[in-house]
């Protein structure tokens, strides 16, 4: 197979790839009736509880004014609940309330079985090849968003 067939190939399977997750995210958004903005929003925190609203923003890669809209909607609803920092009261943190905590979870669980359901696909063997060549994918979309 020459090079270019190769890339040609690659290209197709990270399309595929694409359109598989697009697909997904709109599966997602149709169980649980939010957009993939305020789904991703939610998810934010499972690493960090609570976060200053500048951290939420560079975790989501969002200016601090979309962020900021998007938390009052999610506010409104019941989902997040801002605080202030404990040491400059003048920051305002976030974090999910009990509301918002169970629907992250449910998210996540539901994202989780899909994924699972892929890694039951691959044979033990391959599990690790396909970890590596995520991880190069990850970094080479990466590589190219400071690109841009």
């Amino acid at each position: 197979m020459t090079s270019e067939a190769r890339n040609g190939d690659i290209c197709e399977l990270m399309n595929d790839v694409l359109k598989s997750i697009i697909l997904l995210n709109k599966e997602i958004e149709s169980h649980f009736g939010m957009s993939s903005a305020r789904i991703l929003t939610l998810l934010a925190f499972t690493e960090k509880k609570i976060m200053r609203m500048n951290e939420l923003s560079e975790a989501m890669s969002l200016t601090t004014s979309t962020s900021t809209r998007m938390i009052d909607s999610l506010v409104e609803e019941g989902f997040v609940e801002r605080g202030h920092d404990k040491f400059d009261r003048r920051l305002v943190t976030v974090g999910l309330t009990v509301k918002g905590k169970k629907v992250a979870k449910d998210i996540k669980s539901f994202r989780d079985r899909y994924f699972d359901s892929i890694k039951d696909k691959v044979k033990d063997n391959g599990k690790e090849e396909m970890i590596m060549s995520l991880k190069a994918l990850v970094d080479a979309f990466g590589n190219f968003k400071s690109q841009l």
